[in-house]
């Protein structure tokens, strides 16, 4: 009985991987095992089990409703492993220790590094290896600890922890409106230049608009495309087109009316939450914690950039 229930631990752990990673081989190298000797143990679990838990006819797996309530379970029990073989944390884990991060770009350059030049000062033990793009990842594959990201889709197996929530200002130079005059209608967008973003994940020429309860989809286009927010808001800082901007990328270009808002009776409508990603852990290590709340408390709450643009806007 005791092996038995030993074996069936073990096989749980072994799923929980293959439910996280997606893939045999993944999981194989997450384990140190061989990948037959996954594929092996995943058919003796079903044959256990007398139900499939894994469709193998993509180059990904995906899990079945079943394998689905399987994963939850040996979830559970990985999760309990780790909060057994977890020590209460020291003050030194709190003070040191490596930590692999994954920033967003912009976000991460702005707002992030920041944060972790200070806490370096303050504990100079910790150390940060900071690796900043804009493309989706699997952290597992990638060997990151903590990744802050815009991408909203997190595969299972991660904590994906809400940070803040952006919003979006349409935007323009006073030389551009100068030159080629204001928008009054989103469909006024088609014949003005517009600066978007684009990059081999996405790519952002439609910019979405409501009015007392309509709604205004525009395709834009213009002779500039970046894939770093901050490239735009500098683009149109310097006259080059409108810009379809993040809050989260303005300091004070509109106090000091460098960037005029435009169409304030239209509201742009597209939302950027930020994340804070990692592996689901009931443990996640003091210094992982340390450097989430130290963001968030250098930015402030979710509602703070809209709050500081209520005073800009409605010139």
């Amino acid at each position: 009985m005791k092996d038995g229930l030993q074996h069936e631990a073990y096989q749980m752990v072994l799923f929980n991987a293959l439910a996280c990673t997606g893939s045999l081989t993944k999981a194989a190298d997450k384990l140190g095992m061989s990948v037959s000797h996954v594929s092996k143990q995943l058919n003796v679990i079903e044959e256990r089990l007398q139900t499939q838990l894994i469709n193998r006819n993509t180059r990904a797996l995906t899990l079945t409703e079943e394998g689905k309530d399987f994963a939850s379970y040996s979830e559970q029990i990985v999760n309990l492993i780790h909060l057994a073989n977890t020590k209460v944390p020291s003050c030194r884990d709190e003070l040191s220790g490596n930590v692999r991060l994954a920033l967003s770009c912009s976000f991460g350059n702005l707002h992030v590094l920041p944060v972790l030049d200070a806490l370096q000062k303050k504990y100079p033990d910790l150390n940060i290896e900071v690796s900043l793009f804009d493309y989706k990842i699997d952290m597992l594959d990638e060997g990151f600890d903590l990744w802050f990201t815009t991408f909203e889709e997190i595969n299972i197996g991660y904590v994906a922890q809400r940070i803040v929530d952006t919003h979006f200002i349409l935007l323009a130079s006073p030389d551009y409106i100068q030159r080629y005059g204001e928008p009054a209608h989103p469909d006024d967008l088609i014949v003005h230049n517009c600066v978007t973003y684009h990059s081999k994940d996405r790519s952002y020429t439609h910019w979405l608009f409501e009015k007392e309860g309509k709604q205004r989809d525009v395709r834009v286009n213009g002779n500039y495309r970046v894939d770093k927010a901050e490239a735009i808001r500098d683009a149109v800082m310097a006259g080059r087109g409108i810009g379809y901007i993040g809050s989260y990328l303005l300091t004070d270009e509109l106090e000091k009316g460098e960037l005029l808002p435009l169409m304030q009776d239209w509201k742009p409508m597209q939302k950027m939450p930020v994340y804070a990603v990692y592996p689901r852990n009931q443990n996640l290590p003091t210094r992982l914690k340390m450097i989430i709340d130290a963001v968030k408390q250098s930015i402030g709450q979710p509602a703070y950039w809209d709050e500081n643009l209520s005073k800009w806007l409605k010139r």
